[in-house]
C-alpha cells in the first residue's frame, strides 16, 4: 500500500478520468456513469474494445493504449473482467480506481476469491481501490458524479458541509434523496461497497483533515479496523461531529449483515459503549442520519438544554412542549423559563392576546415582524440555549417576508435555531428556502426536537472529552 493512505486528494479532485466500459448504448451503466461525468470538465477517457468514439469523445480500445498520468478509473465492467481490468489499470500507475461491479465477497466463495485478488493487485502496484460493487463518489462542488442510479443530484448543490460515507449504496442514495428534498449540505459522497482497500478509516482521516467538512456521517454494517477507526475518531470528534448508522443491531439484523457483505456485524453492546467513550454520535436509522448530519453541520452544539418554542400556532406550541419534556436518547430537554423583561418585549411586539410566555403563542394573527422581533427577545435571553420556531404561511398576515425574517437572525445567532414548517404540498418548497437562506429546517415538530437533542448530545461530548483529553 501507499505510505499515506489518507491522501485521497487526487480521488475527490482528478484532473483526468478513465471509463473502462464506457458505451453508446442508453441504458448502459458505463455510459450513464460517463455522461455523469462530462460536467465536470476533466479530461475523460473512454475505454472501449469496438467502438471508436464515445458520445463525442475518442474512445481507447483497452487500458494499455490509454495516456499515462490518469488520476482515477472507473470500472463499469462485469466482476471477471473488472479484475482484469483492475490489473491493466494497475500497471499503468492510475492511482486510485473505482470497482462498480457486485459479484464479489457477498456472493460466495468464487466471488470472494475474486476479491482476494483486487486485494492483490492493490498490494503489488499500490493503487488504491473503491469497492467492488461500490456506486462510487459524488463530490456536488466539483460537478464529479460516478453514481448510476438516481440520488437526488440535481437538488443537492455546492456549498455544504456533510461527508457521507456509506457501506450500502441503497442506503446512502434513498437517503439522500430525501434528505435533498428539504434541503442538504453535501460535501461529498462515497459508496464504500466491499470495501476491498478503501474503507471506513481512510476516509474518517481524510475527511477529518478536509476544511471544507463540517460533519461526517457514516452507515456501516461492519467495521474494518475497529480499534483504530475508534482511535481516529477520538482526534477528529473534537473538531468535528461524527455520526454513526450502526446496521445489525439485533441478531436477526446481524445475519443480515453477513448474508449482505459477508462479514460480521459486531456485538452492539459493545459497540454502542465503545461509540458512546469515543465521542462518536449513534443513530438509528437513515432517517435519523441525515438529520442529525445536517443540523450538526450547520448549528452550533447547543450550550444548554432549555428549549423555547415560537409560534402562530398554539396546539403545535403544545405538542412541542409534550416531545421537549418526553425522555428520550437519554438527553434530558426542558422548556426554559423565560425572564420578566423576555416576556414584556414579547407581549410590546405581539397582541394583548398573545401568550407570551413558554411556549410562545403569537396566534394566527402574527404577522412576520412580531415573529423576528420575538426571536430577538428569546435570542437575548440568558435562560434560553435553544430556539424551535414552528413557521407556517397559512395566517393571512405571514408571508413569504418570514424566511429572511428568521434566517437574519438564526445566522448570526450563538444559540441554535430550528424551525417546524408544514404547508401541504409545498412543505419540501419551503424547507428547501429556509435551508438555503441557511435555517435548519424539518417537517415535523418530533424531528426538530430530537435535532435539538443531537445538539445538546454534540455538547455533552465535547465536555467530556475536554474533561478527559
Amino acid at each position: 500500500m501507499t505510505a499515506n493512505r489518507s491522501d485521497l486528494r487526487r480521488l475527490f479532485n482528478p484532473k483526468s478520468i478513465a471509463v473502462i466500459g464506457a458505451s453508446n448504448r442508453k441504458g448502459n451503466i458505463g455510459r450513464i456513469i460517463f455522461e455523469r461525468l462530462i460536467p465536470s470538465l476533466r479530461k475523460l477517457y473512454p475505454v472501449h474494445p469496438r467502438e471508436p468514439d464515445i458520445m463525442g469523445y475518442e474512445a481507447f480500445p483497452k487500458v494499455a493504449a490509454l495516456p499515462d498520468g490518469i488520476d482515477v478509473a472507473v470500472v463499469a465492467t462485469g466482476a471477471e473482467t473488472a479484475v482484469s481490468a483492475a490489473e491493466a489499470c494497475a500497471s499503468k500507475a492510475i492511482p486510485f480506481l473505482i470497482i462498480v461491479a457486485g459479484g464479489f465477497g457477498e456472493t460466495g466463495s468464487e466471488g470472494a476469491r475474486r476479491e482476494t485478488r483486487l486485494q492483490e493487485i492493490g498490494d503489488r502496484f499500490g493503487t488504491r481501490i473503491l469497492g467492488p460493487n461500490s456506486l462510487g463518489i459524488f463530490v456536488p462542488g466539483e460537478r464529479l458524479d460516478t453514481i448510476f442510479v438516481e440520488h437526488g443530484d440535481k437538488a443537492l448543490g455546492p456549498g455544504g458541509g456533510v461527508a457521507f460515507i456509506t457501506q450500502s449504496g441503497s442506503v446512502g442514495v434513498e437517503a439522500l434523496g430525501l434528505a435533498s428534498n428539504s434541503g442538504y449540505g453535501m460535501r461529498a459522497f462515497v459508496g464504500l461497497g466491499n470495501k476491498c482497500d478503501l474503507d471506513e478509516l481512510d476516509f474518517l482521516d481524510y475527511f477529518g483533515r478536509d476544511p471544507e467538512t463540517t460533519c461526517l456521517a457514516f452507515y456501516l454494517e461492519n467495521i474494518a479496523h475497529g480499534r483504530r477507526f475508534l482511535e481516529r475518531a477520538r482526534q477528529v470528534t473534537p473538531h468535528k461531529p461524527v455520526i454513526v448508522l450502526k446496521a445489525g443491531r439485533t441478531p436477526s439484523g446481524a445475519r443480515a449483515v453477513c448474508s449482505h457483505t459477508g462479514r460480521l456485524a459486531g456485538m452492539d453492546a459493545v459497540v454502542n459503549g465503545a461509540f458512546r467513550q469515543y465521542g462518536i454520535q449513534r443513530v438509528i436509522d437513515d432517517e435519523e442520519l441525515c438529520d442529525a448530519s445536517k443540523c450538526l453541520a450547520m448549528l452550533p452544539p447547543a450550550r444548554g438544554p432549555r428549549v423555547a418554542v415560537l409560534t402562530p400556532a398554539g396546539g403545535f406550541g403544545v405538542m412541542c412542549a409534550d416531545y421537549v419534556e418526553a425522555d428520550q436518547r437519554g438527553i434530558t430537554l426542558s422548556m426554559a423559563t423565560l425572564a420578566p423583561q423576555t416576556v414584556r418585549r414579547i407581549r410590546e411586539a405581539s397582541f394583548p392576546f398573545a401568550a407570551c410566555t413558554n411556549p410562545v403563542d403569537l396566534t394566527a394573527s402574527a404577522d412576520d415582524g412580531m415573529f423576528g422581533r420575538s426571536l430577538d427577545a428569546l435570542m437575548e435571553d440568558d435562560g434560553v440555549d435553544i430556539i424551535i420556531c414552528t413557521a407556517f404561511f397559512a395566517p393571512p398576515a405571514i408571508s413569504d417576508g418570514l424566511i429572511q425574517e428568521i434566517a437574519d437572525r438564526a445566522r448570526h445567532s450563538p444559540k441554535p435555531v430550528i424551525t417546524f414548517t408544514q404547508y401541504g404540498p409545498f412543505t419540501d418548497l419551503y424547507l428547501r428556502r429556509f435551508h438555503d437562506a441557511g435555517v435548519v429546517g424539518f417537517p415535523s415538530i418530533s424531528r426538530a426536537v430530537r435535532a435539538a437533542r443531537f445538539l445538546v448530545e454534540r455538547a455533552r461530548i465535547l465536555a467530556a472529552l475536554k474533561e478527559h483529553p
